[in-house]
């Protein structure tokens, strides 16, 4: 069957800047908490790490993590709305409108570089993959927390494809993240799988 043409980029701009304002009580906003209370809990970082959360909304993640530990935070999100937003609760932190195939930061910026269920919005994920590489020190790590969905992912990306509008490219299993991963350079250092959540820390390879 043929596939569905999408603009990913602008669909996910459009969908989260009319869900902006009320994103905690979307039912995007609802299931990404889950996302973000997994990373807090899990992930293990020093006082005053250098953050950057790509698909950052509306904020709340890095504000999580600096109840853990104090950081220097940034977000991105392709949705200007959000920035807003996310400006506007979070002024201690910097956020820009952008996407993540170009992202406005200087390289070597960040010490950790996390994306919580938003990779699968990146049309182009090789390219993402290339700029997080960049934009991390040579000891930093890239932490992905993505939908897992075992057994019925082809019918479900089937179903993304045909009807979704909110710039959802695809859903991966694990076997196809840990072959992403490897033929662009990076290493898995920790993996969890936690019912629909995988979790991934990653280094690069030198």
């Amino acid at each position: 069957m043929a596939h569905k043409h999408h603009d990913y980029e602008s669909e996910s701009e459009q969908f989260y800047d009319h869900i902006a304002n009320n994103f905690d009580h979307t039912f995007d906003g609802f299931l990404a908490r889950f996302f973000k209370k997994f990373i807090k809990k899990n992930l293990e970082f020093p006082e005053q790490s250098r953050i950057l959360d790509v698909g950052c909304a509306n904020g709340t993640l890095l504000g999580m993590l600096n109840e853990k530990h104090t950081i220097l935070g940034n977000g991105l999100d392709i949705s200007s709305e959000m920035v807003k937003v996310a400006t506007k609760l979070h002024p201690e932190f910097t956020f820009k409108r952008g996407t993540a195939e170009e992202i406005p930061f200087e390289s070597t910026s960040f010490d950790l570089l996390i994306c919580s269920a938003s990779f699968h919005h990146f049309p182009n994920p090789k390219r993402f993959l290339s700029e997080a590489k960049r934009l991390l020190t040579a000891d930093g790590r890239l932490v992905i927390a993505e939908i897992h969905i075992p057994v019925v992912t082809k019918i479900y990306n089937w179903r993304l494809n045909r009807f979704s509008t909110e710039g959802d490219v695809k859903v991966y299993t694990p076997k196809e993240l840990a072959k992403l991963f490897e033929n662009n350079g990076w290493k898995i250092n920790r993996k969890k799988i936690f019912f629909q959540i995988q979790y991934y820390e990653l280094e690069k390879i030198h």
